[in-house]
């Protein structure tokens, strides 16, 4: 052919290999992809099923005879190289990691104290404090420029590097647990699911991993869904989803969670690990609803529930008896285990400690007025704050909580037991709101009966964890008054800790946060849970 044109097939071709005694790949039996008028092939990417992918340019030129010869020097490697999308996915990565399937090499993290964290957990970890798409616009500018290093000294990956994608973008827009999902902001961060898959566009590596929140599989008619699948299926990728519940993993948490699996070409497509504990199977029926079908999960749950081998799921107490007692608003970062681990739970989630020393066990310092809240909680199964009682109590700061007055009849429940008004408002009786009906410092928080007809008496706000019970979504800031509002500690006068939610999110104790008490509530929260990931074989 003259001039520089150069003859392009994009396929895939199966090619019969020899292994030297050196270590080097012969791949023979090339006559079928040689033109007659072509003097070198130029193989753009070889994927080989028992080896990592290779990124090649190497000419194979023709020779005497009609067979062809390509002489690669490979080198097998026992871990993949993994490049995280947000290392607020770092606990989906760290148990990949604990797996055994891969090592982190890159992470991309936009908040400082994020990127921290997962520096003093990953030190051979390189991490990006930029944004999501800046970095990606920066990274196609330094590569198309032969760069290796960005400007500020790191080292960046280069295609063929990253053997598997591991990334979850942001949930808010999806969750059920955002009462400002549809607003513009968390429309934005829906986008970024495309940014995500940019990154696999670009280095085109052998595994790839999405996790999201479970409404991300139904949200807008699973329209967001199909276009991932999509977009991967058009890039050549395998791919799959599923819906895990992380009671089935061992993790004391009653969350679901969206994983999309994907893989190159020649690769074997990974199979979601089956359940490991015993959860409530009714519980554990995942329906999906896809296109108008009801999409169900292939997992054995009748077998596992005949089983007598398989375990328990860790519950309260499983998870967080070894743990000291504390008081509201403790900081004091290092502190004692209250005693050896009991159970299977806690002794794997210790690890080999040389001396075991519990960090992290800390709380906020709630005000006094939700503290003394917090003392009058029962402690009975299913206690929140319709357990208060109406009293005037003696506040830590030596003032007093008042009484909260009932003035106006309500038209939905009328009178109480004894005779009594329900209303705290004229909107009871049906009237317009009055300013003037607004009461502070009650023990009784006055915004709950004033709304409670029209949002389920706002159930399980101020309420405590059951002691036989699970975690349910671990959420950015623990707060009483929150929309998961079961954020009490089942006996003591205070909201979870630190490390309390870190365990319901299958943390070993040997990891590290940083910041402030609430960058590191909002570091658990962001992350995914690491106890299914332990369990995944790629």
């Amino acid at each position: 052919m003259g001039g520089r044109e150069q003859p392009h097939m994009d396929k895939c071709r199966e090619i019969r290999n020899e292994c030297s005694e050196d270590g080097c790949l012969m791949l023979t039996s090339l006559p079928d992809l040689v033109l007659e008028n072509v003097r070198h092939v130029i193989f753009d990417r070889v994927y080989l099923t028992q080896w990592q992918l290779y990124p090649i340019t190497r000419n194979v030129e023709r020779g005497k005879g009609s067979e062809r010869k390509l002489r690669l020097k490979l080198k097998r490697k026992r871990r993949l190289s993994i490049k995280v999308r947000k290392s607020a996915n770092k606990c989906l990565s760290e148990g990949l990691h604990q797996s055994g399937i891969s090592e982190s090499c890159w992470a991309i993290e936009k908040d400082e104290a994020a990127a921290h964290a997962f520096c003093l957990n990953n030190p051979e970890c390189t991490v990006f404090t930029d944004d999501c798409n800046q970095y990606n616009e920066h990274e196609i500018l330094f590569y198309c420029q032969g760069e290796k290093i960005n400007d500020k000294g790191q080292l960046l990956p280069l295609k063929g590097e990253v053997e598997l994608l591991c990334g979850g973008p942001p949930c808010q827009g999806f969750s059920g647990m955002n009462r400002f999902n549809s607003r513009q902001y968390s429309l934005f961060k829906n986008s970024l699911i495309l940014s995500y898959l940019s990154y696999c566009d670009f280095y085109r590596p052998r595994f790839f991993i999405l996790e999201n929140v479970r409404n991300f599989v139904s949200f807008k008619r699973s329209i967001v869904l199909k276009l991932t699948l999509r977009c991967l299926q058009h890039m050549g990728y395998q791919c799959t989803f599923g819906v895990l519940h992380t009671g089935n993993y061992g993790v004391p948490q009653t969350q679901w969670r969206a994983i999309i699996l994907a893989a190159a070409p020649g690769e074997i497509l990974p199979t979601y690990p089956e359940p490991t504990h015993m959860f409530n199977p009714k519980a554990c029926q995942p329906s999906v609803m896809v296109d108008d079908k009801n999409v169900t999960s292939h997992f054995r749950y009748l077998s596992i529930r005949k089983s007598t081998t398989i375990s328990q799921t860790p519950n309260f107490p499983d998870a967080m008896s070894d743990l000291p007692e504390i008081r509201n608003g403790h900081k004091r970062e290092e502190i004692a285990y209250r005693e050896d681990p009991m159970s299977h739970f806690r002794q794997l989630i210790r690890g080999n400690q040389y001396q075991p020393v519990l960090q992290d066990h800390i709380c906020k310092d709630m005000a006094p007025l939700i503290e003394a809240r917090i003392a009058h909680i029962h402690t009975a199964r299913g206690s929140d704050w319709r357990d208060l009682p109406n009293i005037m109590v003696r506040l830590s700061d030596g003032t007093f909580t008042k009484k909260l007055q009932y003035f106006h009849h309500d038209k939905n429940h009328g009178k109480s037991s004894t005779g009594g008004l329900r209303g705290v408002c004229a909107c009871a009786s049906g009237k317009a709101c009055d300013p003037m009906d607004r009461q502070y410092s009650t023990l009784i928080p006055w915004c709950l009966p004033h709304t409670g007809n029209r949002h389920n008496q706002w159930a399980g706000l101020h309420g405590r964890l059951e002691w036989d019970g699970f975690f349910s979504t671990t959420v950015r800031n623990p707060e009483p008054m929150g929309k998961q509002g079961r954020v009490l500690h089942l006996e003591q006068t205070r909201v979870v800790s630190v490390w309390e939610c870190a365990r319901s999110q299958g943390f070993c104790d040997t990891y590290r946060f940083f910041g402030t008490i609430l960058d590191k509530h909002r570091q658990v929260s962001n992350i995914h849970v690491a106890g299914f990931a332990r369990c995944f074989h790629i």
